[in-house]
């Protein structure tokens, strides 16, 4: 760790670095960076920094371009104090790091940025190079334990080996060798276009997989998580705590393929099995159970009396690559992935009437569409859901993926909270290892008051598929819809570290600061969310300053004036910030409009904490009741 100011003794360091961390930060933020630097260390994270007495300059100068060169990750420390400062010695260690990042893999961690105060990413004066990476911000340099997960992860998931003591945040239960991760197949088809095959081949293998009730598998998110990312099988393994990999690779060409596959021992390398299919695309539904059953032999004698559930009838071979193409889209989550989706899974329903998955598919599309498009009316899609996955069910009544998703449909527009939650337990019946029922099933106790069970069954969903931004986010809701605020501002940040372009994330982070009191680490997180979203920079600056100008209550009118003006506003937004100002007509008024819409926020009605201003009216009462929610105790 180094300031700006220059020499302060020898940095070189005693390691090769693959397990340090370098810290560069203004002068005027060396309490900070020390807080940062023991909050490291104390969890076993080695930290260069070095307080020795002055020595030479150019010394100086040669050790710290070794430390950078050789360090695991990059932290510059950014606030207030470094943006005033347009020369200094931090920004010579700035430039060094981004000049080594520009030699690496994209995806490959290297550099962090840390801010300690209100500073936004917008006006931080940094090197462009920082607004391409993961910003984490600890107010005053206060590390929090999902910071230092954060850290190891990092650390555990690029190239380099974890700290010599491991955080015990990141202590896991112990690896049974009854667990394997499917690693995404490699498309090595000559045009390179057969990856919705090589993804689709994959899911299947993780779905018969996990169907052994032996076995632990890890969920599809967590599995592609290592998709194109430059990590060791060790890494893979470590992250998804696991003792055995599979992964293999697609060739196809016209109606032929060729699947390669591998099992390897995680600790030691070895290849415990192999094997290399030749067959026509008639024959894939026989390969991928080939296959499945092969690992479960290979991986203990134990397992040897499990047998793969039989399938259902064969498919044809038109329809099936049709619903892969759309399980293709569909797994991208934007609006326009969903309707490309919703074309192929109607395609594939042409060629096979009776293809009950492309039915489910298809609810699942209409269904979560409105959640994701502003522009999509839950009235309008719902009902196609609703049809398509009862259409679903009368094929296969045995298929969890549709029980999961009518419990949805049930939960989101029909607010009839018994018969979602039958249709959630169901699934879990028939798919007891497959985390979105769990996750599913967490948020409708949650919401309905029943805290614990429903936080027990989000974590058990990040359990199965830990590396899942849905999933992680959505316990970090439950989290904030429980009242534990601190508790969920630590596992959305550790969200974050899965993706910091998941728009969602950050808004839910400004929820739960807000909710805490933490207004300025509110407007900054509302911020990114608002610039994610594509609001135009004039609008983000404008809250900004109106925040620093006027505080919180500022902040809030100014967006209710900004929000009322546009020309389909989100309506569960205007009405809570119409209900945290205390204006509770207005409040009112639009939380109806919400209604109306069928807003999925409307679930959340009895333990949203936005709303506390509006619990003593008579109307909240009358709108929890129409929303289902008004016979459920209080949590």
């Amino acid at each position: 760790m180094t300031d700006e100011s220059g020499p302060k003794g020898d940095p070189v360091p005693a390691s090769d670095g693959h397990r340090a961390v370098f810290l560069s930060y203004a002068s005027e933020d060396a309490e900070a960076a020390e807080r940062i630097c023991a909050g490291l260390r104390n969890a076993g994270i080695e930290v260069w920094f070095d307080q020795n007495e002055l020595r030479g300059g150019a010394a100086w100068d040669s050790a710290i371009k070794k430390q950078i060169k050789t360090c695991a990750l990059f932290i510059p420390i950014i606030s207030a104090n470094s943006r005033a400062r347009v020369e200094g010695y931090f920004r010579f260690e700035w430039k060094l790091a981004v000049d080594r990042s520009h030699l690496m893999a994209a995806e490959k961690a290297f550099l962090l940025p840390v801010v300690i105060d209100g500073t936004d990413e917008v006006d931080a004066r940094v090197p462009d190079k920082f607004h391409e990476v993961q910003w984490t911000w600890l107010s005053g340099g206060q590390t929090s334990a999902a910071f230092v997960e954060q850290v190891s992860r990092l650390l555990a998931l690029g190239e380099y080996v974890p700290p010599a003591v491991p955080s015990p945040v990141l202590q896991q239960n112990p690896c049974s060798e009854q667990s394997i991760a499917v690693l995404p197949f490699v498309d090595m088809s000559q045009n390179k276009d057969q990856e919705y095959f090589s993804d689709g081949l994959t899911e299947e293998l993780i779905g018969l997989l996990t169907r052994v009730p032996e076995l632990r598998v890890p969920a599809r998110t967590s599995c592609f998580y290592f998709k194109s990312k430059q990590a060791t099988i060790s890494d893979i393994a470590r992250a998804l705590n696991v003792a055995h990999v599979l992964e293999g690779s697609v060739r196809k060409a016209g109606d032929t393929i060729r699947i390669a596959v591998q099992l390897i021992r995680a600790d030691t390398g070895y290849h415990l099995w192999s094997q290399t299919y030749d067959r026509t695309l008639d024959d894939i539904f026989k390969v991928q159970d080939e296959i499945a059953g092969s690992v479960v032999r290979s991986l203990c004698d134990a397992l040897l009396s499990a047998t793969l559930p039989t399938r259902s009838a064969s498919l044809n071979s038109e329809a099936y690559q049709l619903y892969l193409r759309g399980h293709f889209h569909w797994n991208r989550r934007s609006p326009e992935e969903f309707r490309k989706a919703i074309a192929f899974f109607q395609q594939a329903i042409a060629v096979e009437p009776d293809y009950a998955l492309a039915f489910t598919g298809l609810a699942n599309c209409y269904s979560l569409l409105p959640i994701y498009d502003r522009l999509s009316r839950a009235t309008e899609t719902m009902p196609q859901a609703r049809t398509a996955i009862l259409k679903a069910l009368a094929i296969d009544d045995g298929l969890a993926e549709a029980h999961a998703s009518l419990g949805l449909i049930l939960a989101l527009f029909d607010f009839e909270w018994v018969a979602a939650e039958r249709q959630y337990q169901r699934a879990i019946e028939l798919s007891p290892n497959s985390p979105v029922p769990h996750q599913w099933y967490g948020e409708l106790l949650v919401n309905t008051g029943r805290l614990d069970a429903g936080l027990a069954e989000g974590r058990r969903a990040v359990d199965l598929d830990p590396l899942s931004q849905v999933a992680n986010l959505a316990l970090g809701i439950q989290l904030n819809s429980a009242r534990r605020y601190d508790e969920a501002i630590a596992q959305l940040q550790k969200t974050l570290t899965l993706g910091r372009n998941f728009a969602d994330t950050n808004y839910f982070l400004f929820e739960a600061y807000a909710n805490r009191g933490l207004h300025q680490e509110a407007v900054a997180a509302y911020a990114r969310q608002k610039q994610l979203d594509g609001e135009p920079a004039t609008e983000v600056a404008a809250f900004k300053e109106v925040f620093a100008r006027e505080s919180w209550p500022g902040f809030l009118q100014l967006r209710i004036r900004s929000l009322e003006a546009q020309g389909q506003p989100d309506c569960d937004e205007l009405a809570s910030f119409h209900a945290r100002v205390g204006d509770l007509d207005r409040a009112f008024s639009w939380l109806e409009k919400s209604y109306a819409g069928r807003s999925a926020r409307l679930t959340h009605l009895k333990v949203d904490a936005r709303y506390d201003n509006l619990r003593a009216d008579a109307r909240f009462a009358d709108m929890l009741r129409r929303v289902g929610l008004g016979s459920w105790p209080a949590p």
